[in-house]
């Protein structure tokens, strides 16, 4: 007797790892049931480690997150503090500062100060020197020109350039027994200083017509313009999820909520945009001035995402988006649904598995590329997926359609229609229900009855006990698949259905190729759009339902000759139908074996 083995419940799991940055937790999630990690152990044993500057908080959520990839929960690399270095040329007196690390001290701006001092260079601008302490871009920065005061002779004009040599201001003090300086002359002042850039010429007009004038700007340099810094562009809009479909008259279907934004495996997640170098200005004696390049920003790699140059993120796998608290992209293969799927939630449609703590609701649906485990009830739901497990059962309410492309197990299924490739499997009871098995139908563990509906199975239907003592109409079959040979036609007319269309939009796509875009009407370019997207996925559809084919094939030709074994009784009403043979049972029969036997429905004990 063939036994359906339920999966163990595992624990979550957490690793402590160490290097020279800092110390790392890793933590895994539980599964089919199992305890979550505990803070409480985690902290202990950090504590048995000598590690105490860790964030508890933060243990908590990367618990939560439970991500299985090392988290840096303490720091424990060396401190490295902030430097500085000053330098000298024929322009000027220079200052570079370099940033601290791992919560080392800055540069203190008074050990500046006090080292120009030193060196005998005292007009300098304190205010700039904090600023350049602040940015601390580790490159030279011009803090004291060497032409910042030239004195001509009598002392009648003085030109003076600011320290960040973006402005030149000039003063003049002629006696009144003295002519006014001439335009030509201020211009052989400002030269002398070395200004050749951004002259002002009416400011320049405007102090031959005075004796006297204080720090009037005569010319002005062009500052550099910081780059714009890198950004991510996301291809999937994080913003989308959570909010409810807006249909096309403008209600709001509260079923589909995008709770989890799905991406298939080679998708274009994010790409960065890269940081600009900025514009490099002109100062006032015409030299250049480079500009502070945009920051830069790292890729948010997380797991299950390939990281392209740097460049782009594509998602490596099936899954759905989850983005960390680090801003990390991450692919998870696996949807978790903590308790019902309802209004919550909404339906799922996930190219990967899904497992629902609670219960699928009346009217909501799950849809799984990969397999789907409940460990409630189907409750009036729909589930399709490859492998189903229903930890309690199926209350179909008489609207439950159930469709696994491999196997389906659970504890009972009451008025619901269920499809199984492969095998049905349950323990207690099927009631009223219609249920379809491409190789076997098992009812055994628990009651192990079958009463009402039809049961229909390619090769094997085994029960403990078939109908009831009322005499419950209930049909039996097997070596009956109608269901999966109505199938395979059906997809062999629409594979060649959809090469015939393939090839229509080849032409088509050629012909508004011809004509280019630019030339088309509105109307054109739209059916254009929508004709190109059809043309680019037609193949993958009809590469899907080759697959379906070749896998009903297999079903079929692996079927063996149809059987229905009786382990306990087999009451009157109930049909058993073998290939297109009928039995009628008029009398209660146990531990039999129904098969066909010279054309004729046959059954021999099982004893």
């Amino acid at each position: 007797m063939d036994e359906t083995v339920l999966p163990v419940a595992q624990d979550g799991q957490y690793q402590i790892t160490a290097n020279d940055v800092g110390i790392y937790l890793s933590v895994w999630a539980p599964a089919k049931g199992g305890w979550t990690v505990t803070r409480a152990a985690i902290i202990e044993e950090l504590t048995n480690r000598k590690c105490t500057n860790f964030d508890s908080n933060f243990i908590s959520v990367v618990i939560r997150e439970a991500m299985g990839t090392p988290v840096l929960i303490a720091n424990t690399g060396p401190k490295i503090d902030g430097r500085y270095e000053i330098s000298a040329n024929d322009v000027g007196v220079y200052l570079s500062v370099w940033a601290p690390g791992n919560d080392g001290w800055p540069v203190s701006k008074a050990a500046i100060i006090q080292d120009l001092t030193d060196r005998k260079c005292t007009n300098f601008d304190s205010d700039f020197i904090s600023v350049t302490i602040r940015e601390a871009i580790g490159a030279p920065v011009l803090i004291v020109s060497s032409q910042l005061s030239v004195l001509p002779p009598e002392n009648l004009v003085r030109v003076k350039v600011g320290c960040k040599r973006l402005e030149a201001r000039v003063s003049v003090n002629i006696p009144v027994d003295k002519p006014l300086i001439t335009y030509s002359q201020l211009l052989a002042d400002l030269k002398a200083a070395g200004v050749c850039y951004g002259i002002d010429e009416d400011a320049l007009s405007m102090l031959t017509q005075t004796h006297t004038a204080t720090n009037i700007i005569c010319a002005r340099g062009t500052p550099p313009c910081k780059g714009d810094n890198a950004f991510l562009k996301y291809y999937i809009d994080p913003d989308s999820q959570g909010r409810p479909v807006e249909l096309e008259d403008g209600r709001v279907d509260f079923k589909e909520t995008n709770n989890f934004l799905c991406v298939e495996e080679g998708q274009l997640l994010v790409e960065k945009i890269p940081a600009t170098p900025g514009t490099p200005g002109t100062d006032v004696f015409g030299l250049p001035l480079p500009p502070k390049p945009g920051n830069d920003i790292q890729m948010p790699v997380g797991q299950n995402v390939i990281n392209v140059d740097d460049w782009r993120l594509y998602a490596a796998i099936n899954g759905h988006l989850y983005i960390f608290l680090d801003k990390r992209i991450n692919v998870i293969p696996i949807i978790v649904i903590d308790g019902d799927v309802d209004y919550s939630t909404g339906n799922i449609d996930f190219k990967g598995s899904i497992i629902v703590r609670g219960s699928v609701q009346p009217d909501f649906f799950v849809k799984a590329g990969g397999n789907v485990e409940v460990c409630g009830t189907i409750s009036g739901g729909m589930v399709e997926a490859n492998n189903i497990i229903v930890r309690k059962g199926i209350q179909g309410m008489k609207r439950s359609v159930i469709k696994a492309r491999e196997r389906l197990v659970a504890n009972f299924i009451e008025s619901a229609t269920v499809f199984a490739d492969e095998d049905v499997i349950v323990n207690d009871v099927i009631l009223t229900s219609s249920v379809y098995a491409g190789l076997r139908v098992i009812v055994e563990g628990g009651r192990g009855l079958i009463r009402g509906g039809r049961v229909s199975a390619g090769e094997l239907i085994r029960a403990s006990t078939i109908g009831n003592q009322s005499g419950v109409v209930t049909e039996i079959a097997v070596s009956v698949n109608s269901l999966l040979k109505d199938e395979l036609i059906s997809l062999r007319q629409q594979i060649k259905k959809a090469e015939v269309t393939y090839n229509e939009l080849q032409l088509a796509m050629s012909h508004f190729r011809n004509q280019g875009s630019k030339h088309l009407s509105s109307e054109k370019r739209e059916r254009y759009t929508k004709q190109e997207l059809e043309y680019k996925t037609l193949p993958d559809r009809v590469e899907t339902m080759k697959q379906r084919i070749t896998n009903i094939e297999r079903i079929l030709n692996t079927a063996k000759p149809g059987r229905v074994r009786v382990s306990g009784y087999i009451y009157p009403g109930t049909i058993v139908c073998i290939c297109s043979l009928t039995k009628s049972l008029n009398d209660s029969l146990q531990f039999v074996s129904f098969y066909v036997v010279g054309g004729e429905i046959t059954f021999s004990s099982l004893r």
